[in-house]
C-alpha cells in the first residue's frame, strides 16, 4: 500500500476517534464541568440520575392558580401530579444541584402568586441556585424582586429569519431587554452566533 495512503488512513482514524470522544457526554461533561446541565428532567427518577452526572437540570412547570401549585410537565403532555415542592424535597439537604425552571404558563394574572409560592417552597435553597425562565420578560419581575435569577427566553427560530425580519426581531428583543433587567437571555443553541453578536453583554444560557 502506498505510504501516503497509509498516512491518510491513520489520520482519518485519529480524527474519527477524536471526534467521537469530543462529542461524547462523559468527555463534554469532563471538559465543561458546570456548563452542561441535563434537559427536560421532568421526573424525580430522572432528577436522581441527572444529579449524579450534572451540576444542574432544566425542568418544565405549569402553575395552577386555583390550587396554588406547580406541576412538573411540558404541555401538551398531561399533568404529572409531581409537585415542584416534592421534586425539590427529593434531593438531600445540602444538595448543590441547580435548577433552570422553564415556566410554561407565566402571565400577568399569576406572576405575583406564583412568585410567592416559589419563594415558600424554595426557602431552604440558595436563590442563586434557581433560574426562572419565561418568554415574557417583563412579568418575571416578581421573581427578581424575590431574589431569584431570571431568564428571558428569546424566539427559538431566529436563525431561520430573513435579514429584514431578523433585524425587526432583534430590535424588539433589544427593547424588551432595556425594559426588563433579567439575569440571562436563553434560546435554541442554533441562535447562539446571532445572540452572541447582537447582545454581547448579556449572560447567555442555551
Amino acid at each position: 500500500m502506498n505510504k501516503h495512503i497509509k498516512i491518510g488512513i491513520v489520520l482519518i482514524a485519529i480524527f474519527s476517534i477524536a471526534a467521537v470522544l469530543l462529542y461524547s457526554n462523559s468527555v463534554m461533561i469532563f471538559i465543561f464541568e458546570n456548563k452542561i446541565w441535563a434537559h427536560r428532567v421532568n421526573s424525580i427518577e430522572k432528577l436522581n440520575k441527572a444529579t449524579k452526572l450534572y451540576s444542574g437540570v432544566e425542568l418544565d412547570v405549569v402553575y395552577d392558580s386555583q390550587a396554588n401549585y406547580f406541576d412538573i410537565h411540558h404541555p401538551p403532555e398531561k399533568p404529572s401530579n409531581i409537585s415542584l415542592k416534592n421534586y425539590f424535597k427529593s434531593q438531600p439537604i445540602g444538595s448543590k444541584c441547580k435548577y433552570w425552571i422553564d415556566f410554561k404558563n407565566l402571565n400577568y394574572s399569576n406572576s405575583v402568586a406564583s412568585a410567592n409560592r416559589l419563594e415558600l417552597i424554595a426557602e431552604e435553597f440558595d436563590k442563586n441556585s434557581i433560574i426562572v425562565e419565561s418568554n415574557y420578560p417583563k412579568i418575571l419581575k416578581p421573581f427578581r424582586n424575590k431574589g431569584f435569577l431570571t431568564s428571558y427566553y428569546l424566539p427559538s427560530k431566529l436563525y431561520k429569519l430573513e435579514k429584514n425580519n431578523l433585524e425587526i426581531a432583534l430590535e424588539d428583543i433589544s427593547n424588551k431587554l432595556e425594559l426588563s433587567k433579567n439575569s440571562y437571555i436563553s434560546t435554541n443553541y442554533k441562535n447562539y452566533s446571532i445572540i452572541k453578536e447582537s447582545f454581547p453583554e448579556s449572560r447567555k444560557i442555551i
